[in-house]
């Protein structure tokens, strides 16, 4: 059996798996529509909870780019979700993941069954990450740039000190592709985000990844019209700006300085 789930231009093709009928349920989203697709009757009940959970997250992925369908697929095991994954992927991802589609491993078969904040913060997580996924076209992006709109998008929290570690690394940060620690991810895209035009040219680096997909730093440079290094060094600047002012209020007396600040605002 071959289970073939779309969004917009996009397909999710899952490999034989001997599995029943599928059904699936799509409702209007105020937005777009969601579709959550299964195998068993029982799943029912689940499907509807991670239903409600994306139409009322959907903004999330709406700041990045508007989605008029969201398919969602429930599968049963570690084994199906690696099957679906492809040999690739096969065992690097639990839970929830992305590939040309959102998949979630049934809450019913995890070993705890999961809280609404803990579906919420997952759900959160793959709509994000699959905006960016659509908006580069499939195509891979460094590890800062994912985990950073990521971490953006669903305002997730940071530690301010942070800030002060990522600003003393040595590395060109902006070149790599490789994981880093999300940190970095995070306080570079608030730069690009908050001094270097908002989320309008952070789209168009992601359209120019889809299109020309082996030339990311040349794309990265074009948006931002400076090179890598010049780019880079504004940053740091920019992040020793941040660390320096919130020193002074929290000197000063103030609770609250830039970075808390910051943190929380978008």
């Amino acid at each position: 059996m071959r289970i073939a789930v779309s969004i917009g231009l996009v397909m999710l093709v899952a490999a034989p798996l001997g599995l029943g009928a599928q059904v699936r349920v799509e409702l209007p989203a105020p937005s777009g529509r969601i579709n959550v697709s299964f195998t068993e009757p029982s799943d029912e009940g689940q499907a509807d909870r991670l239903r409600d959970l994306a139409v009322r997250l959907k903004p999330v992925a709406d700041q990045l780019e508007t989605f008029d369908q969201i398919d969602i697929v429930i599968v049963h095991s570690q084994r199906e979700l690696d099957q679906r994954l492809g040999p690739d992927k096969a065992g690097a991802l639990t839970g929830v993941s992305y590939v040309h589609g959102i998949l979630f491993l049934s809450p019913i078969t995890w070993e705890r069954n999961p809280t609404d904040e803990a579906l919420e913060h997952e759900m959160q997580e793959a709509l994000a990450r699959y905006a960016v996924v659509r908006l580069a076209g499939g195509n891979r992006v460094p590890d800062w740039l994912e985990e950073g709109l990521v971490s953006v998008l669903t305002r997730r929290p940071v530690a301010p000190m942070t800030a002060e570690q990522v600003a003393r690394r040595a590395d060109l940060l902006l070149a790599q592709f490789e994981q880093q620690d999300p940190t970095v991810g995070h306080w570079a895209v608030r730069y690009l985000v908050d001094d270097r035009g908002g989320l309008t040219p952070l789209r168009q680096l992601l359209r120019l990844v889809s299109q020309r997909p082996d030339t990311f730093v040349e794309n990265l440079q074009l948006v931002y019209g400076v090179s890598v290094g010049e780019l880079e060094r504004a940053w740091r600047a920019w992040l020793e700006r941040l660390v320096a002012e919130d020193k002074r209020q929290r000197e000063g007396g103030v609770r609250e300085g830039p970075l808390i600040r910051d943190r929380d605002r978008d």
